[in-house]
């Protein structure tokens, strides 16, 4: 849930989610083989103000870029936004506490822009996300209930997001009856899953519902609910874009806490349409992290929050490649400055395999937070994040990696103090434009002028990588 009136904390908002685990089955990891550890190096000192096009010969072309929903329009007086967007057709969708709208992809032009309990019809709790999902050409739509009970899932009539999302539906049978927190959705062929963290449990261990989507497009609820091995916050399920076999979904995780680690998991569930899943469970052996613990911005050393950190968010599958981030302390200075974090994962039923592992690190004394990755049709890794420093107010940056580039550039920058220091936020995202498989967009938060009032700000940014 996450939510934090400026004057009242509510207590569960500090809570947080997700996922699942049954009859396990292990599998053996060595040391990860030809696996390449990476830095992307960013550009310093001074800050460059955002630009519509990046630095010719840089390797990463800006397209359009505009601002999202801010904390003033979000129809809700509280942190974190939970910035998330998703592209498909001629849309953009941005959702965050408690609103969401639709853009034109070209011109930014605001298409729709409502509060979230008018457009569930119910009234809706917080934490929501939305998705295009490429292989049935629907979007998705997920928020905690109002009574923090049950999870409210809408499902688009078509492609159009503005032709209405015909079928709403209210899950609450199962869910464990107190603050389905965190959640987050997936899809593949066959079915969309929404993972969460149960607090009715006593345990907030990670659950799982599984939906039949064929069911779904056509009006019907149809849905299984499953508990896997304990995971803490995040383990978010895959957007399994492109797949045509469907009877895999796969996650990717940190190894059952959000404190500290040197492995992350992968999970692949089968038979999920039924009560009795199967879950494969795989730890990938990686470079120790440990939830950092100092974020700086100029006028104040250690004033932003670095909670929560440690926590993946988003994870994208295609071509038989997953690919997430989070940001996480590393030894390089003792765990102290959070930074970006990524891995790319090469996923089969017959072998899993660390294919990449990188840290987006601009510097000393620089906190690297709410990163996340997509690749494009042409194997090249494309990030969002945000970071602040000693000389940098809160800004959202974009960057790109791959064999012939390692660029990255600001999208839109800090202008003033982060004054409400609860949580920065709760995720970020980025996804690829399906109609050209080459075409990033990210959606972040960033920190304006008026960070008193107006306290957080979202951009929407497209890149490519030439």
């Amino acid at each position: 849930m996450k939510k934090l009136s400026l004057f009242v904390i509510l207590s569960v908002a500090m809570l947080a989610t997700n996922l699942f685990a049954q009859s396990p089955v292990r599998v053996p990891v060595g040391p990860p083989v030809a696996v390449s550890n990476q830095h992307l190096t960013l550009p310093r000192d001074p800050l460059p103000p955002a630009l519509t096009q990046a630095p010719k010969g840089s390797g990463l072309h800006i397209g359009q870029s505009y601002d999202g929903i801010d904390f003033l329009g979000s129809n809700c007086d509280c942190l974190p936004p939970d910035t998330n967007a998703a592209v498909g057709n001629n849309y953009v969708v941005e959702t965050v506490n408690l609103q969401i709208r639709v853009f034109d992809k070209t011109t930014g032009a605001i298409l729709l822009d409502e509060p979230l309990s008018t457009f569930f019809g119910v009234p809706a709790g917080s934490d929501p996300y939305v998705l295009y999902d490429d292989n049935a050409d629907r979007w998705y739509v997920t928020v905690i209930d109002g009574p923090l009970v049950g999870l409210l899932l809408a499902v688009s009539a078509d492609g159009n997001p503005l032709d209405g999302f015909s079928n709403i539906y209210h899950i609450t049978a199962g869910i464990g009856g107190f603050v389905p927190d965190y959640p987050k959705p997936g899809f593949n062929k066959d079915a969309i899953f929404i993972t969460y963290n149960n607090f009715g449990n006593g345990s907030a261990a990670a659950t799982i519902v599984s939906i039949d989507k064929t069911a779904a497009l056509s009006g019907t609820l149809n849905y299984f609910v499953s508990t896997p091995k304990f995971q803490f916050r995040a383990m978010p399920p895959a957007q399994m874009h492109n797949d045509v076999t469907g009877g895999v979904e796969w996650f990717v995780s940190t190894d059952g806490s959000d404190t500290s680690g040197n492995t992350i998991r992968v999970t692949m569930m089968t038979n999920y349409l039924s009560n009795s899943p199967q879950f494969t469970y795989t730890s990938l052996p990686v470079t120790a992290y440990q939830s950092a613990t100092t974020a700086d911005q100029p006028g104040g050393s250690g004033t932003v929050t670095v909670f929560p950190n440690t926590t993946t968010t988003q994870v994208h599958y295609r071509n038989g490649r997953l690919v997430t981030a989070m940001a996480s302390g590393t030894a390089a200075d003792g765990f102290v400055y959070p930074k970006g974090l990524y891995y790319q994962i090469s996923a089969s039923k017959k072998k899993i395999k660390l294919l990449l592992q990188g840290v987006i690190d601009p510097g000393p004394g620089v906190a690297v937070q709410m990163p996340s990755v997509d690749e494009d049709s042409n194997g090249n890794l494309g990030f969002t994040w945000i970071e602040s420093s000693s000389t940098e107010y809160l800004t959202m940056w974009v960057g790109a990696k791959g064999k012939k580039v390692s660029a990255a550039q600001v999208a839109a920058p800090g202008g003033g103090f982060f004054y409400y220091s609860f949580r920065l936020g709760d995720y970020s995202t980025i996804a690829l434009d399906p109609s050209d498989g080459l075409t990033f967009w990210a959606a972040n938060e960033y920190i304006g002028a008026d960070g008193t009032n107006d306290i957080w700000l979202t951009h929407l940014t497209s890149f490519t990588v030439q």
